[in-house]
């Protein structure tokens, strides 16, 4: 894998980081004035939560960094930026835009996971080591795990939280 991309794939690590730290760091706090939610945030499940989401990116970019062969960890790299590359979007600006007011999460996904996921994503499509259709449904198997995973894991956490407060 060339330098630029792996460059590319540690800029991404670390604006996913700073996008993480940022949304556990003023995520709750906004979205109990903004959002009317049907559970209670609990800032501690969102530190948690993110700091977990943030491991599983470096795992990738750590692979493609140091591995020979480095087509799997490509694949979960690019499954990753398209899933925080939608989140940049959805709901981070959707949310912004539709309540007028700036959501945690909003510039560090602007900034770095939407241009750097595509750039990524573009990366792997112009190597031609793996046919289109393989990255893509890749790409989108690897995004879908991300996200279930994250929403069940902070899901599962307020139910284990709400239960045990009851």
């Amino acid at each position: 894998m060339s330098p630029s991309y792996k460059l590319t794939a540690i800029l991404f690590g670390i604006g996913v980081t700073l996008h993480n730290l940022e949304e556990a760091m003023y995520l709750v706090s906004w979205a109990r004035s903004h959002v009317k939610l049907w559970f209670q945030p609990d800032p501690k499940i969102y530190w948690f939560v993110t700091s977990l989401v943030s491991i599983a990116i470096w795992i990738p970019i750590i692979g493609v960094c140091v591995s020979k062969v480095s087509n799997q960890f490509q694949s979960a790299l690019s499954g990753f930026a398209l899933v925080m590359a939608i989140n940049a979007v959805l709901p981070h600006l959707v949310i912004s835009l539709a309540k007028r007011s700036y959501s945690p999460g909003v510039g560090t996904g602007m900034l770095f996971n939407l241009p750097l996921g595509v750039l990524l994503i573009h990366a792997q499509l112009s190597t031609h080591a793996i046919p289109p259709i393989d990255v893509w449904r890749d790409a989108i198997l690897y995004a879908l795990l991300l996200a279930v995973g994250t929403l069940g894991t902070l899901y599962g956490a307020h139910a284990i939280l709400a239960a045990r407060r009851a």
